[in-house]
C-alpha cells in the first residue's frame, strides 16, 4: 500500500510539472466523484400537492430521480399534536414509481380524527436498493393537509 502511494504521488508530481494541474487532477476526479455525487443525493420525490375528506387524505407527489422509487414512508402526523404510536400508517410497501409521472395515494387520518395533518417523507427505498432519509441538510417539502369541512367553516 505504500509502495502505491509513493508511485501515485510521484506520477501526479511528474504530471503536474510537466502539463500543469489540471492532469495532475483529473485521476483524482475522476476516483472520487461517483463517490460524491452518491453521497449528496436531495430528496428523491416531489410532494406536489395534499387534499383531505370526510374520512381520508390524499397525497399526489412525482418522483424526481431517475430509478423508480420501490418503498415509500411518510410521517403523517396531527399539526398540533405529538407523534403517537396510533398515528396513521402512512406506507406504500413493494410498489414501483417511475420518474416524472405523479402519483396519488390515500391514507386515513391519524388517530381516526378528521383534523389538519402535515405529511412529510420518512424514507425512500429506491430500486436499486438505496434507502434515502431525511437529514438536516437534505429535507423535502412538508404538506399541511386541511380537510374539505374545516376550510369551508373559516
Amino acid at each position: 500500500m505504500q509502495r502505491f502511494i509513493y508511485d501515485l504521488r510521484f506520477t501526479l508530481r511528474r504530471r503536474w510539472e510537466s502539463r500543469g494541474w489540471a492532469w495532475a487532477v483529473a485521476p483524482i476526479l475522476i476516483l472520487c466523484l461517483p463517490g460524491l455525487v452518491q453521497a449528496s443525493c436531495t430528496c428523491p420525490l416531489t410532494l406536489v400537492s395534499g387534499a383531505g375528506d370526510r374520512d381520508s387524505i390524499s397525497v399526489t407527489f412525482r418522483n424526481v430521480g431517475k430509478l423508480p422509487i420501490r418503498r415509500i414512508e411518510f410521517n403523517c402526523v396531527l399539526a398540533r399534536g405529538q407523534a403517537h404510536k396510533a398515528d396513521a400508517d402512512c406506507r406504500e410497501d413493494n410498489a414501483m414509481f417511475f420518474s416524472a409521472t405523479p402519483y396519488t395515494v390515500k391514507y386515513a387520518y391519524p388517530r381516526g380524527v378528521a383534523k389538519t395533518v402535515l405529511v412529510s417523507v420518512k424514507s425512500v427505498t429506491l430500486a436499486g436498493g438505496y434507502v434515502w432519509k431525511p437529514s438536516r441538510h437534505e429535507t423535502c417539502r412538508v404538506l399541511r393537509i386541511v380537510p374539505a369541512h374545516q376550510k369551508a367553516d373559516h
